[in-house]
This record gives C-alpha cells, sequence and structure tokens, in this order.
C-alpha cells in the first residue's frame, strides 16, 4: 500500500498513483511536482470554463472544484468503473445495438481481432468496414478515432508479443495518460528514456528515437519551452498493438480522447444536472455533449459523476465534484476465477504491476477504494514452459489480449463534497445565436509545424497528423522575450480580416497571417477543420508570472467575456 505524504502531497497536484520518478533526485522529483501542479491546475481550470464561446449551457461549471483551492472538510470517495474492452466495437459491429449501413455483426473473434489489430480475422482493416452512425447527431462516418490503436479507446491500451509460433508471450496494458509523460519530459528526457528502457524491457531503446523530429531535415525539433528537443508521444516504441524487438510497446495512452484533460473536461461538464434527468447514460450524453457515445467510459462516467451531483435518491445530499487527487486513470485488477493454466499455477501470478500500487491512502489516511495500476503485464516466465497462449479464460485459449482485457475494469476516483442545497438543472447544450471565435489550443510554432507536417500511417486509411497527438501543456514563454513565433489554432474564426488576439497586463499579442488545417484537438475522437493563426507573443519584463489566459475576438465582434484559460505559462527570465 502507498500512502501520500501528509505535509507536501495535500498542496500539489500528486503524480498519478503517487507514483515518485525521481527517487534518487529531490530536486528533480520537485520540480516534477510543480510542473505537474501548473499543469493539471489549467486542465481544471478548463473544464471548470466549459464552452462559453459557441455553446449554450456548456459553460460555467462550476460544480466541478479544485481540491487544492477548496476546503475539503466532509469529503467522500466514489469509485467510478467500466470495462477496459472497447465498448464501441460491440455497438456497432457486434450487434449490441449500433447502426451501420449493412447492420454488420461480426462474430466475438473477429471483435477480439479488431481490438488487438485492428484488422479481422480475414485481415479486413476498419478502413473497409461499414460506416456507423452516431446514436446522438445521426452522423454517419468511418470508425474511429484513427491512430495506430485508436480504437482502445477506454483509456486503456495494450501491446502484444508474439513468439514464432504466433502465441502471445507479453502484453503490456497502459492507462497512464500523456500528459504526465509529456511532464517528465520537459524535466528530464534521460530519466523518461530509463523508464522507457525498463518497463518494455528493452535497452536497445535510444533517446533520439523518442524526439520529434522534422519531417523535412529529420532532425530533432527544438522545443522553445525547454530548450531541448521535443518529444514525439508517438515514437517507434509507444505506437500501435504489436511489440516487437525493433519497434513498437504500449508506454502511454494515444489515442486521441484518451487524455487526462478530456477527463477532468468530460467531469466537469457532467456536474450540470439536466432537464432530461439522469436515469439514462446516453440520454444524458447527448443532451449534455460530453465524450463519445455508445463506449463503456464517457456515458457511464458522466452518468455517475451527474449522480454524485444530483443523487436520484432525494434523501441523499448533493455534492460538488472533483477528480481524487492523485488525478488519473487506473486499472483494476483482474478477475481470475475463469483463468485455468496448464499446470495449475494461480493465472495471478503472470499478472505483474509495472507502474501503479495496488492500493492507495491518502494524506489523512483514508484508504481510496479500487487499486491504483497504471502498468500491468501479463507474461509467462520461459521456465514454466507456456505461454499466455496456453492458458484458457472460461475454457478458451488465449488468443487475444482483449480477452484478458475484458476481465477487468478501469475507474476514476470521484471525490465529493456535501452540499446544502441543489445544483441548479439546465437544459440541454445548443448553440447560440452568434458564435464567437473560440481559441483551441496554443503551440510554440516550430513545435506545432513539425506535429501538422508529420503524418501518421493507420489501419483506417485516414489522413492524421501528429498533432493529434500534441497536448494542451502551456507552453512556455520567459518575461522579457519578444516577438516569439506561437501558433494557435481556433474555430469557428469569421468576419473580414484577421481577428485579434488579447492578453492580460504584460503580455502584447500580434496576429501576422491565418491558413487552415485538420487534426483532432487533443480530447477528440475525430479530427476537424481549424483555423491556424501565427501569431508573435511578446512579454514585458515585468508580466505577471504563471498561467495566463488569451481572448480571440473576430474582427466586428465584442470580445467574449472569457478568455480561454491556461492558454500559456510565463516564468521568470
Amino acid at each position: 500500500m502507498r500512502r501520500l505524504d501528509s505535509q507536501t502531497d495535500v498542496n500539489q497536484f500528486i503524480p498519478p498513483a503517487g507514483q515518485v520518478d525521481f527517487p534518487d533526485d529531490p530536486t528533480a522529483q520537485q520540480a516534477l511536482g510543480q510542473q505537474w501542479t501548473v499543469n493539471l491546475t489549467g486542465f481544471t481550470q478548463q473544464g471548470i470554463t466549459g464552452d462559453p464561446w459557441n455553446a449554450t449551457n456548456s459553460a460555467n461549471n462550476i460544480w466541478y472544484f479544485n481540491p487544492l483551492t477548496t476546503d475539503t472538510k466532509g469529503y467522500g470517495y466514489a469509485p467510478i468503473q467500466w470495462n477496459a474492452f472497447p465498448g464501441r466495437l460491440a455497438y456497432y459491429y457486434g450487434g449490441g445495438g449500433g447502426s451501420n449501413s449493412q447492420n454488420l455483426k461480426l462474430p466475438d473473434v473477429d471483435l477480439l481481432a479488431l481490438a488487438d489489430t485492428g484488422r479481422t480475422t480475414t485481415g479486413t482493416p476498419f478502413a473497409n468496414l461499414p460506416t456507423i452512425t452516431n446514436p446522438c447527431t445521426g452522423a454517419v462516418t468511418p470508425y474511429g478515432p484513427y491512430g495506430p490503436r485508436g480504437w482502445q479507446d477506454e483509456y486503456c491500451e495494450w501491446s502484444v508479443q508474439r513468439d514464432a509460433k504466433n502465441n502471445i508471450v507479453r502484453i503490456d496494458f497502459t492507462c497512464e495518460n500523456p500528459e504526465y509523460w509529456n511532464t517528465l519530459w520537459m524535466i528530464d528526457p534521460k530519466r523518461v528514456l530509463a523508464l522507457y528502457q525498463q518497463i518494455l524491457g528493452k535497452p536497445q531503446i535510444l533517446l533520439e528515437d523518442l524526439y520529434l523530429l522534422d519531417p523535412v531535415s529529420s532532425q530533432p525539433v527544438i522545443d522553445p519551452s525547454t530548450n531541448r528537443p521535443a518529444y514525439n508521444p508517438l515514437n517507434k516504441w509507444n505506437s500501435g498493438p504489436v511489440s516487437t524487438a525493433t519497434q513498437g510497446g504500449a508506454i502511454h495512452l494515444t489515442s486521441t480522447p484518451n487524455t487526462l484533460q478530456t477527463e477532468i473536461g468530460l467531469a466537469s461538464a457532467a456536474t450540470v444536472p439536466r432537464t432530461v434527468g439522469n436515469s439514462n447514460a446516453q440520454t444524458l450524453i447527448c443532451c449534455a455533449q460530453y465524450g463519445q457515445p455508445a463506449r463503456n467510459s464517457d456515458p457511464h462516467i458522466g452518468l455517475s459523476v451527474n449522480q454524485l451531483v444530483a443523487p436520484q435518491d432525494p434523501a441523499q445530499a448533493a455534492n460538488k465534484v472533483t477528480l481524487a487527487n492523485p488525478p488519473g486513470l487506473y486499472i483494476q485488477m483482474p478477475d481470475f476465477s475463469g483463468y485455468k493454466t496448464p499446470d495449475n499455477t494461480p493465472a495471478s501470478e503472470f499478472w505483474t504491476i509495472v507502474r501503479g500500487t495496488p492500493s492507495l491512502t491518502d494524506a489523512n489516511g483514508v484508504q481510496l477504494p479500487g487499486n491504483y495500476i497504471l502498468h500491468a503485464t501479463f507474461e509467462v516466465p520461459a521456465s514454466k514452459g507456456y505461454t499466455v497462449s496456453d492458458i484458457t479464460i472460461n475454457g478458451q485459449k488465449i488468443q487475444w489480449a482483449g480477452q484478458v482485457a475484458r476481465t477487468f475494469f478501469m475507474q476514476i476516483t470521484g471525490m465529493g463534497l456535501p452540499q446544502q442545497s441543489a445544483a441548479p438543472v439546465q437544459s440541454c447544450v445548443g448553440t447560440p445565436g452568434t458564435e464567437l471565435a473560440q481559441p483551441l489550443q496554443l503551440f510554440h510554432a516550430a513545435v506545432f509545424n513539425a506535429f501538422i507536417k508529420t503524418n501518421v500511417p493507420n489501419v483506417m486509411g485516414m489522413q492524421m497528423s501528429l498533432a493529434s497527438n500534441s497536448t494542451l501543456i502551456a507552453p512556455i514563454v520567459k518575461q522579457g522575450q519578444s516577438n516569439i513565433p506561437m501558433v494557435m489554432t481556433a474555430d469557428t474564426v469569421s468576419g473580414s480580416g484577421l481577428p485579434s488576439v488579447s492578453a492580460t497586463q504584460g503580455l502584447t499579442v500580434k496576429v501576422t497571417g491565418m491558413t487552415q488545417a485538420t487534426y483532432a484537438v487533443p480530447g477528440n475522437s475525430y479530427p476537424g477543420e481549424v483555423f491556424v493563426l501565427q501569431l508573435q507573443v511578446s512579454v514585458a519584463a515585468d508580466a505577471p508570472l504563471g498561467l495566463q489566459g488569451l481572448w480571440l475576438t473576430n474582427a466586428g465582434q465584442q470580445k467574449s467575456k472569457e478568455p480561454f484559460p491556461a492558454a500559456l505559462n510565463v516564468v521568470a527570465a
């Protein structure tokens, strides 16, 4: 059992599972904690702000709270769990209630093959399967999310290692969020390398394998936030569902909606009681427009959070809600009751928690519910003389990692604060009469240009760029810097002439040009067309330190009341 420190951890957002990744370097661990707290504070601000630009009933989610700035006396925990296997596969292609152009119903073995490889047992990729229909909007699209393992969209992803006979010898399951690994990289890329080598058992991994490369020159891209090479979250060792000695592996999540910032945004939006009530998960998600319908995760998470805020039992108190600290997504222990091994060794002996902890106690000595596993492997030692594929689950030999995924759940842990009054009920999310320009994401220009120009091959056969695997971590600028080339992506830009970008005291932003591009803004399942604004940012020597918001205003329109929060991070020179 891991216990959180009562002195330091109550004042910071704690790394997932209380993980200490610099055990021999307290200075680096402190820097990591500080940067992680900055990042999570920004995500929390963004979640509470919601969308005041081009949606109605979708902003000011004040029943979600920041645990670092709130008196949490009287708190309680609520585990929210869902199955790790992709629910949308069964919904659309397993006869689970979904609709598509051919009313396709695949055998279960094909669903397992799709979950593991992106192809059916006969080799048919997602790109050649029928289109699907969104049950909320009626939109018809190819199956997504795109990406090398984008279909593993329940906040759990895996890679599989097989032997020459196609037997499974090792499965890596991960639920680690990409924002944390990007934060680790900001502190010490060499530590990231060591962890890659250790976690995957691959000492052959090189530091340069993890670099973001300029697609034209093939040289490392220098990130102005750190003045070091930028990180490629889809590097060859964290890409796809197959792991070999030369590539592949699962270190952190890569499916575009599988981000912690998204999870915080979903939970924030779910704190609003709706006129449709909260007895049906799909009805609620269609009304509130958070997350992706038909997943195991999003509809259930939203309903569970909403029921904490507005309990169905009137005798229960309403609650303000947040993700318990440490915020994260966590694998739960599998149910091994249906497993059988050739020599009757308990299958649980082959399940190894590589990162995380079976249990966690908070700074007050209260045990949090559930398990706090970040990365686990299922692997039979070579000395046993058999492989994972010789183990059965409910009488069926393990041919696919998805069979194992079906035996465990994922979890987020909610924290509730009882309230004396109920949260106000709002109508469903809609479209306002006048849409405002909406900032989406801010980048240093060099990083964005490399991301957007790097093509990501995928079994969907869809055009996808590496920008879809970026994060909403605020780029860093320093006091006294001038004319910093940056890029803002935006939605609903209109009017004649360029829009303007304004900031708080001490920041000057000039829009120098505008183009368009297509990518999935982190958290989105599908890519969309966005406006790309080229900026020059200047920072006064006495500019306020910390996270700063930005306003984007169309020509001829009034400035919105709310800035896009935590757009960039000002630090001392």
